[in-house]
């Protein structure tokens, strides 16, 4: 029982952080077109970070429960960090045109 109210906080936790990853991209690079998923996602962040936090205190009671909500949380968080700052940097590296003198500067 202990360790299956871990394991469901733990993927309420990387469930939350996916929802939070969600709204903030469609906040940032769809503004204005989808109000409803960020208010949908927003809810998903809440929604899922309290039964995360609730079954972490209820398998290891208030303190202790707290804290680990609180390390799996800034993991999962620093993994979606991480995973974006490494897809970005791979999209960057993105073969180009080597040169504009090949083909006379003209695109």
């Amino acid at each position: 029982m202990f360790v299956m109210l871990i394991l469901v906080s733990l993927m309420f936790a990387g469930l939350s952080v996916y929802c939070f990853c969600k709204a903030n991209y469609c906040a940032c690079n769809k503004a204005g077109q989808c109000d409803n998923p960020i208010n949908l996602f927003w809810l998903g962040t809440i929604l899922a970070a309290l039964v995360s936090l609730a079954s972490s205190c209820f398998a290891l009671h208030t303190e202790q429960g707290t804290i680990l909500w609180l390390i799996m949380m800034t993991s999962c968080q620093l993994g979606a960090v991480l995973s974006a700052k490494w897809q970005a940097l791979t999209r960057s590296e993105t073969p180009k045109l080597k040169d504009e003198t090949l083909t006379g500067g003209i695109n």
